[in-house]
Formats: C-alpha cells, sequence, structure tokens
C-alpha cells in the first residue's frame, strides 16, 4: 500500500510537471545533485539552462543539493520548480566574490509583468544562501531609464541596487533561508524602502514627512489614520508615488481635521500592480493646547489668541523673540473659547513666536509678525 501511494504521488507531480509544461519554449531537468554550472558532466537534461531563460520551465527534484554556482535570469513567464514527491531539495546559494551581478552566483526574476517566478513545492525544498556574498541570492530586478535595480529576495543584506551600486541595506525580506511550500513571484515583496516617517503637530493640523530610498514600479502611498490603538484604521489622503528611484525622493502630507487626544498614522504603500505593504506606525498628541487662532497677523499694536473649545484647563499664552526669550506671558483659567488680547505697541519690528501651553503639557506654536 506505501508503495502504491507512493508511486501515485510521483505520477501526479509528473502529470501536473507535464501538463503545465506545455505553456513553455523549454525544459530543463536536474538529475542530480552537484553544482548548477560545470563545463563538463553536466547535472542537466537535456542541457543547462541558458544565463537568460525566456519562457522556459526548470525542474530541480534531486534527493540532496544544487549549488547556483553562476547567474540566471528568469525572464517571460519563466519557472524555477524546487522539489518533489519523496526527496528532500536544497538549492544552495555561496560567496561567489564577484563585484557586480555579471559574476554573482545568482538568480533573478525579471520583473517584466509575465510574472516569472521560483516555486518551491513542499517543506522538503529549501534555498538555502546563508554563505551569499553581497551579489548573491534570489532577486527581482526593474529596467527603468536603462538602468537595472535589483531587490534581493534571499540572501544577505544589502539588498537594493541600482545597476551594481547599492543603495539599501536593509536585510533581504525572506532572510537567508526560505522553505517550502512558497511561490516567490518576479513582483517580490513590495519594493518600496522607506528611511523616514514622521508626524508633528502643526498649528492643529498633523504634517507627516517620509523619505523613500528605493522604489521600484511604486503607484502611490495611502495616508491611514487611528484614534484606537491601531484597532481600526481610516484613509484620511493619497499621495501619488515617484515609480521608480534609486535616490532619495521627499514626500508629505498635511492632515487638516485631525482628531484631539492620540492619533496614530501609518503609510499603505502601494504597487502598480495592487500589491501593498505598511510602513511603522508614528504617533501624536493633540491635547489641550489645540485649535488655536490668532489676528490680526501682522499686528502693529495687539494681537488676539483665540483658544479652541478643547483648550479646556489652565493654559499659558507667551509671546517669545526670535532668540528663545519670553517678552509676556498670561495665564487663563477654564481657557475654552477665551480670547487673550496681547499689547505689542512696544516691541520693536519683527518675527515673533506665539506658543500656547495646555495644562496637559502640550504646546501649540504660532508665527507672528510685527509691524509698523
Amino acid at each position: 500500500m506505501k508503495k502504491f501511494y507512493t508511486l501515485t504521488l510521483v505520477l501526479s507531480y509528473l502529470s501536473i510537471s507535464l501538463s503545465s509544461s506545455a505553456q513553455y519554449s523549454a525544459i530543463y531537468t536536474a538529475v542530480t545533485t552537484g553544482n548548477w554550472h560545470k563545463t563538463s558532466g553536466s547535472i542537466w537534461e537535456p542541457t543547462e539552462p541558458p544565463a537568460n531563460c525566456s519562457n522556459c520551465l526548470i525542474l530541480v527534484n534531486v534527493n540532496g543539493t544544487v549549488d547556483l554556482n553562476t547567474n540566471v535570469t528568469l525572464s517571460n513567464g519563466s519557472a524555477l520548480v524546487i522539489g518533489g514527491t519523496g526527496n528532500t531539495t536544497v538549492l544552495s546559494i555561496g560567496n561567489s566574490g564577484a563585484s557586480g551581478f555579471s559574476g554573482s552566483y545568482s538568480i533573478t526574476l525579471a520583473n517584466d509583468g509575465s510574472n516569472s517566478n521560483i516555486q518551491l513545492v513542499n517543506s522538503n525544498a529549501l534555498i538555502s544562501a546563508g554563505a551569499a556574498g553581497t551579489y548573491d541570492g534570489i532577486l527581482t530586478s526593474y529596467l527603468s531609464g536603462g538602468v537595472t535595480t535589483y531587490f534581493k529576495q534571499i540572501g544577505n543584506k544589502p539588498s537594493g541596487f541600482s545597476g551594481n551600486s547599492v543603495v539599501s541595506n536593509a536585510p533581504a525580506p525572506y532572510g537567508t533561508l526560505q522553505e517550502g511550500a512558497e511561490t516567490l513571484n518576479s513582483a517580490g515583496t513590495l519594493p518600496i524602502i522607506l528611511s523616514s516617517f514622521s508626524a508633528v503637530v502643526d498649528n492643529s493640523q498633523v504634517k507627516l514627512d517620509w523619505t523613500t530610498q528605493l522604489e521600484i514600479n511604486s503607484d502611490h502611498f495611502v495616508i491611514q489614520s487611528s484614534t484606537n490603538g491601531g484597532s481600526s484604521w481610516n484613509n484620511v489622503g493619497t499621495v501619488e508615488a515617484h515609480g521608480n528611484s534609486a535616490t532619495p525622493i521627499d514626500y508629505s502630507f498635511t492632515d487638516t481635521k485631525p482628531a484631539s487626544g492620540t492619533s496614530e498614522y501609518r503609510l499603505q504603500m502601494v504597487d502598480k500592480d495592487g500589491s501593498a505593504a505598511y510602513s511603522t506606525v508614528v504617533s501624536v498628541h493633540l491635547g489641550l493646547a489645540t485649535s488655536v487662532s490668532i489676528y490680526p497677523n501682522p499686528a502693529s499694536n495687539y494681537v488676539n489668541v483665540v483658544l479652541g473649545s478643547n483648550s479646556t484647563g489652565n493654559v499659558s499664552v507667551r509671546l517669545i523673540n526670535t532668540a528663545g526669550q519670553l517678552l509676556m506671558e498670561k495665564t487663563v483659567s477654564d481657557a475654552a473659547g477665551t480670547t487673550v488680547a496681547l499689547t505689542v505697541t512696544n516691541f520693536p519690528a519683527g518675527n515673533y513666536l506665539i506658543v500656547v501651553v495646555g495644562s496637559d503639557g502640550t504646546q501649540q506654536v504660532n508665527k507672528l509678525l510685527i509691524a509698523k
């Protein structure tokens, strides 16, 4: 009974492979373990897969290890299938010592819209790249403006490259060891690397700034906020992405109607194929010293500071010059809706700050111009 079961699975696997192979222009099968590339005594039938494998199927179902010691690019809907019934199959990637991708030990999935992929059939199928070098591993690539940008999926960091130049020192998304069942697609993990993301309260609004270090095929960012600790998220705006870049790009967005209290923000980073990933979460606190407005501005004799309805408790209103000196301060109890008048006749023309400090320590800063 056991032999029949094993035979059935083998036949099923071969049937799937043969039926799916009809779509491929060429099929390459590893029939033994050893080095992927040999000058003689090849492990492949009928021949070794070419360096540029277009619309081809590569089958590696051997009981043992195949050592990747060359570089192969899969494009035009190609597939590499690792593993199968009854075998423990390891694709091992070592250190080529290469100074670029042309001499590396790597398999690159070209992001050409054809969805080339690497399939690890089951838990006995593994890709091991713990010893891989800088340019070695499993990668996706994207061609733009005559420059190929690479994004490493399996291997040691660095993970982002423009040509042979390193643009990101982050770890590879899948680390150095990946086991099945798993399929790695040419689109890969969303290829956007953020180098910074911040949120600050500015005049009752929340200003968000972020910088991308690397973008491949990116489409847009959705800015999301949460007031319940991330239990639910609301979309508050959208910013169009650059698309493809290996140089830092700065973005910003202002939430003009933030909620009172603590709010969390994150970015949903959306690729052109609709796949998405999320940034880290940043938080801000809009406390008692918010919803403040001043008039007239510029001022010559006096300025009115209007405290919003959420400015409850004791609130301090301060006039400060550009050297940081405190020139005037007034404290108001039960401040909600109060208008505080400051006389500025005796101060010289120039730029000043109106700083409103709530009893909870939160502050709002407004710029004031005194004109004579």
